[in-house]
């Protein structure tokens, strides 16, 4: 039995892609019982094209927010000339 079979609440492995996060995430509220069989709705390729889809959004969202956090070169301008004057000191 694997680790995250018998404890659901591990931590992923980190070899483990957002998109497969997503997708392992959305495939097990995908199951459907009926009649005593399990039925995945929507079919599971399509849950894989929406989890890259997904992961993708994440991953543009996160950069945007990070690069908002990030330093701000506000009122100053450096140029390379002002960079060459320090290489000769």
């Amino acid at each position: 039995m694997s680790e995250h079979a018998s404890n659901p609440a591990a931590a992923p492995s980190s070899n483990t892609s957002l998109d497969q996060l997503i997708y392992i995430e959305l495939l097990g509220r995908a199951f459907l019982r009926v009649e005593n069989n399990a039925v995945i709705k929507p079919e599971p390729a399509a849950l894989a094209k929406l989890s890259m889809e997904l992961a993708e959004v994440f991953r543009k969202a996160e950069k945007s927010r990070l690069a908002d956090l990030g330093p701000k070169n506000v009122g100053y301008e450096v140029k390379l000339d002002d960079i060459t004057s320090w290489e000769k000191k």
